[in-house]
Parts: structure tokens; sequence; C-alpha cells
């Protein structure tokens, strides 16, 4: 660790400690986890045996978050998440990884200055640090200001949201509920009881500028949304919601355009999905997906795209049939099972998760992500391997993990 990673880690940690003993309007509390993960990769058709990925692995994490908010008067706040995590890799089979690197996209960076992300990297063991949150957001007769890190998401779909291009969650048996920090300016401006306007600017290596408009009408909620990335990749979304009896409904849809037609072109993406809650405690969510700027083919060609090389848009494909459902299986228990259906390869993802509560706020979890797809093939002696189905290039997993705040 360099000496300045090991003073801004002491440092963190020391103003959490200071803030929770001798400040009053200070909100101070720790996220714990720890876990472990057993993986099966999947093997390549044609590839020699000296070549392919390990057949399996076994990865063991530990990681805490330090949250803090200031509320230093009653229109400013100070708030900061800073977390340390550690991920061993306790056995693995014999294999080589060229695969996942081919396929690995470089994505962008909305982040103007960052920590060190590693701290250690002693194989088999890593430990990597997180400023996920650094802002501060000021409570105006003219809305809300904050600047610096901080969570920056659009769109009403629960899985695949065409305007979403902000580091886009990836598919999960659950919605995500955090999501990572970015580097930005942004300005939520109320304009009635139901109608706000959203203004911002994402700063990094890479930037985008944004505005977002939300409101509602009767009983549809409509979000306008126009976004430029770098000056040459532009979105303009238009979404709705609405209930219908029982039943929650949203559509979004999406143009996208980019000065470089060597980056993928102009596309549009478009998403209807529906909700409803059968017998009082079974939650059932069901998405269809159109991706427009889709790979056909040999997915390995991704990077090729623009829009997916530096991970604007994360689905390869063109349709997608998505359902998820959750239920309450007791007072301790929560079930969720999903599936993702990529309807141009015919591949299948499915995931599910089994959590309990332990109470004092801790939580264990039981997730598994296994793909019903087609694996990546090599033609013959000379050739790379072939992803031709989406899900075949994703290992199978099953996880546990113990978490806790306080």
């Amino acid at each position: 660790m360099s000496n300045r990673a090991r003073w801004t880690t002491v440092c963190l940690l020391g103003l959490a400690g200071l803030a929770s003993n001798a400040l009053a309007d200070v909100d101070v509390w720790w996220d714990l986890s720890a876990g472990a993960e057993a993986l099966a990769y999947p093997q390549v058709e044609g590839l020699s045996d000296a070549s392919q990925p390990p057949t399996w692995a076994l990865d063991q994490t530990l990681s805490g978050r330090m949250n803090l908010v200031w509320y230093s008067e009653d229109s400013l706040e100070v708030g900061m998440h800073y977390g340390l995590a550690e991920q061993a890799r306790l056995a693995q089979a014999d294999g080589e990884d060229a695969l996942q690197q081919a396929l690995e996209t470089d994505p962008a960076n909305f982040r103007w200055r960052d920590l060190d992300a590693t701290l250690v990297d002693d194989d088999p063991v890593r430990i990597r640090q997180n400023l996920d949150r650094a802002y501060i957001r000021a409570y105006l007769g003219h809305g809300d200001i904050t600047l610096g890190r901080q969570p920056i998401s659009f769109g009403l779909a629960r899985v695949y949201s065409p305007v979403d291009v902000i580091l886009p969650s990836e598919l999960q048996a659950q919605e995500p509920t955090y999501r990572a920090g970015v580097d930005a300016l942004r300005w939520l401006l109320p304009l009635g009881a139901v109608t706000e306007l959203d203004l911002g600017w994402v700063f990094g290596d890479d930037s985008v500028v944004f505005a977002r408009g939300y409101t509602q009408i009767n009983s549809l909620t409509w979000e306008a949304t126009a976004l430029s990335v770098n000056q040459t990749h532009h979105v303009l979304g238009l979404g709705t919601q609405t209930a219908l009896g029982d039943w929650g409904l949203w559509q979004e849809m999406a143009l996208l355009s980019t000065d470089r037609d060597s980056d993928g072109g102009n596309g549009f993406r478009a998403t209807l999905g529906a909700d409803q809650q059968f017998l009082d405690d079974v939650y059932v969510v069901a998405e269809y997906h159109y991706n427009s700027l889709g790979v056909r083919g040999d997915y390995a060609d991704i990077n090729a795209s623009g829009w997916h090389s530096t991970g604007l848009v994360s689905p390869w494909g063109q349709h997608y049939l998505s359902l998820q459902t959750s239920k309450s299986l007791s007072p301790l228990w929560q079930a969720s099972l999903g599936q993702s259906v990529n309807l141009s390869d015919g591949g299948v993802l499915l995931t599910g998760a089994l959590s309990r509560s332990l109470g004092n706020n801790s939580t264990l979890d039981f997730t598994f992500l296994h793909a019903l797809a087609e694996r990546p093939v090599v033609r013959n002696a000379t050739s790379t391997p072939q992803a031709l189905d989406e899900y075949g290039v994703y290992p199978s997993q099953i996880q546990v993990n113990w978490s806790t705040v306080f």
C-alpha cells in the first residue's frame, strides 16, 4: 500500500470516528458483509484442453463500508461513503482467462479524481477501496443542488432502461438497491406539486450533460430525458407509467445517435413492462426490451460498437423477455426467481435468491445464476472463440453472503 493510500484510509476512518462521537448532527452507520462464491466457467467447444478456461473456482469476500452524513445546518448536507473490500481466490482449477479478457469492455469513467482502487494485489488476495459518495448538497428555495460524487440513474424500467446509460446495472435476481457514485453537479428544481426539472453535468475522463423532466397528469406519470455523452453519443427518451386496476404498466423509448458512424451508428431502444401482486404476497414483474443496437451473430464483435464497448448499453442482443417473481415465505424468509430470455439467440439466464432475516439489521442471502445457452465454439484450430449465445459466456454462480448494518 502506498503512503498516500494509507494516509487517505486512516484519515477517512478517523473522520468517521470523531464525527460519530463529537457531533450530534452527524449520522454514521456501517455496512459489513462476508461471503463465499462458487463459480463454474463455460468450456469452449473445439478448444484444446491446454487453452480452456478453468472449470471452476471458489472465492471468499469480506467488505465494509462507512457511511457518513453531516447536517451542518438546515439547508446544507455533506455525505461520504467509503468502502474496503477484500477478495481471495481460495481455489481454482487450471485454465486460461483469454476468453473472458476478450469479452471485457472498457467502460466509461465518470470520476474526475479518484483514490487508487487497488491497495493490495498479492495473488490470491486482493484488497480494494472505493470512495463511492463524497458530496455537498444545498437545499435552497429554488431546488436542491448537489456537487460531488453521487448516484445518478434514469428511467422507469425495472430491468433494461433505454435511457439508463450512466453505469447501467447488470441483470440480477432482484432490483439493484445501490448504484455506483459518479462525479457530478446536479440541480433538482421543483416546478409544482408533481413536476420537477433535473439538470446536471457528470464530469470525469468521460462526461455527460443531461436534462430530465418529470410530471404527473391524471393517472399518467411522464418522464422525458435528453443527454449527451462526450458530446458524441446522444439520447432522447420518453417514458410513461400508470396503473390499470391492480396492474402497474410502463413504457420507455429512446432514440440514440452518435456523431461517429464507427461507434455503432444510430439506434432505437424500447421497453414495455407490467407488474402485479397475486395472492397478497406474490409479486411478479414482466418486461420486453428491444435494442436495435444489438449485435447479430458472433458476440465477440461486441467491442466494435462504441455504445457497448464504453458500457453505455448493457444488453448485447436485440430482443429480450424478462420475468421476475418474489414471495415472502414467512416473516423471516424472502425468495425470488427470475429469468431473462434473449429471444434473438434463444439463450436463457436463470437467477434466484433466498434471504433470511437474522434480526438486528442482519441478513443471510443465498443466490444463484445459471445460463441455458450454447457455449462458445472454435470452428478450426486457428480461429478465435465465437460467442454465439450472449448468456453462453456467463459462468454459473452460487453465493452465500452475510450482511449487517449498524
